[in-house]
């Protein structure tokens, strides 16, 4: 341990003398990414929680340039850009390899034999991704391999694979699902504090967005990114909330969650409205039918309360920005229906749509910059075609399969019901996607690894018990 710490000493200590004397940033990241897996493999899950907290800081990015290599040009446009917590999933991911290399694959450790949920309809959807390459339009086949590798594969491993894998204790668990309660209470605050700003884009209204830290808006900028984080961890914090040991603990994971909801409404994101109610009718339907029965009145209260901001956000969306968004977002449609039309089984290509906006002028003359397709159908619509679509649509069926077989073998009550939070934020996760385009990140697709992880760790015969070893 004291020979780990010393080298690690020096390592930041090359680290900072390199980027003193202005030493080329390539090898700098390169550097700081082995000192980032050697800390991984020491301490697999202080990185995995730090990995979670930071997965929804998507304005913190790392920009590693490429140089002259000509396939860095071709693939990355020059540059390889990527968030904070991308990074450090990947460095954990990394380690989690080397670990199952040295001490299931060599030393024939049971604890290390990889779990892969969901991996046959998932290689579907990687394929369907890769078939994109056939496409008519003639993709670059370079472009369609990185981008089934990076994002597509790369979700699955990061953000549905290395929970369950990693997460297969009690305590693990609550650890994971304690970090996303913090940063959604984080992020609640961050939307208290934005109420006595008005937001730029609503300059009618004051409305929770995310507010700068220190001059970067890690959060993002608009008030739909707040409210996409906030639709999943209020109920990741109800879940936590069950789990809870103490009282004290649940009151106050309660009053968390009330202030996460509370927030999300008053970002007045349309489909965060929509997602909550879509979370709520399909939570009344199939677990809280009773419950709802014997609180009619204060809940017929609280919708009476709910009233008035019901009337605000009619009066949005029939202003001036709404329609305007609501007319880009029929163009984009529009063009990733003819792109589809053009290729209806294979689709144009993986990762091509924002490329392929940008080549049509009358869209940059009518609204500017090229958008990345407003909703994950019309995504994989467009590049992918029906065989995406297909496979993503084996991908939610499988998922649910699993959830709904594994949560009726739960015994316990209370973990049977957070189990199901859980996966109905993942499905809160996906619905918001429907309208938004962070599809490809930990944003949509963590929700899925903490719920299958959850799940693993209160089924009867579950391979569990114990934290793996280090």
């Amino acid at each position: 341990m004291r020979e780990f710490s010393w080298g690690l000493f020096v390592a930041l200590a090359v680290s900072a003398i390199f980027i003193a004397i202005g030493a080329p940033v390539g090898p700098i990241a390169v550097f700081g990414f082995v000192i980032a897996i050697v800390l991984a493999y020491r301490y697999p899950y202080v990185c995995l929680y730090a990995s979670i907290a930071l997965m929804s800081f998507l304005g913190l990015t790392i920009s590693i340039p490429t140089g002259t290599l000509a396939i860095g040009e071709r693939a990355f446009g020059g540059s390889i850009d990527i968030g904070v917590g991308e990074a450090l999933f990947l460095a954990v991911l990394t380690a989690w390899a080397l670990k199952i290399l040295f001490l299931w694959v060599r030393r024939r450790d049971r604890n290390w034999r990889p779990t892969l949920p969901l991996a046959r309809s998932y290689a579907a959807f990687i394929l369907a991704h890769l078939a994109s390459g056939f496409s008519p339009y003639q993709p670059d086949p370079v472009i369609i391999a990185k981008y089934a590798m990076r994002p597509v594969l790369f979700c699955y491993l990061a953000y549905v694979a290395l929970p369950v894998n990693l997460l297969r204790s009690r305590r693990r668990l609550v650890a994971a699902l304690g970090v996303v309660a913090a940063v959604g209470t984080f992020a609640a605050l961050n939307g208290v504090v934005s109420l006595f700003f008005v937001d730029a884009s609503s300059q009618f209204l004051r409305r929770a967005h995310p507010l700068a830290i220190f001059g970067v808006a890690a959060l993002g900028e608009n008030h739909n990114l707040l409210a996409e984080l906030l639709v999943v961890t209020v109920l990741t914090t109800l879940a936590l909330a069950l789990l809870a040991k103490t009282d004290r603990m649940r009151r106050l994971l309660y009053g968390s969650a009330i202030l996460q909801f509370a927030i999300g409404l008053l970002t007045f994101s349309r489909t965060g409205w929509i997602t909550f109610a879509l979370e709520a009718a399909f939570l009344a339907a199939v677990e809280y039918r009773s419950a709802i029965r014997r609180n009619a009145s204060l809940i017929l209260a609280a919708i009476i309360v709910l009233l008035p901001l019901g009337a605000v956000m009619t009066q949005i969306g029939l202003s001036n920005v709404a329609q305007s968004s609501n007319s880009t977002r029929f163009a984009l449609i529009e063009i990733a229906t003819e792109v589809w039309q053009g290729s209806p089984w294979v689709g144009g290509g993986a990762g091509t749509f924002t490329d392929r906006l940008g080549s049509a002028q009358v869209f940059l003359i009518e609204y500017g910059a090229p958008l990345d397709a407003h909703g994950f159908i019309w995504k994989l619509m467009a590049e992918t075609g029906v065989f995406g679509m297909a496979a993503f649509a084996l991908v939610l069926f499988e998922f649910t399969w699993v959830m709904v077989r594994g949560i009726r073998r739960i015994a316990d009550p209370v973990a049977r019901r957070a189990v199901l939070l859980l996966a109905t934020s993942a499905g809160g996760a996906v619905a918001y996607q429907m309208f938004n385009t962070d599809y490809w990140t930990g944003k949509m697709w963590l929700p899925f690894g903490l719920a299958l992880a959850a799940l693993n760790v209160f089924l009867p015969d579950a391979r569990r018990g114990r934290d793996l070893p280090l």
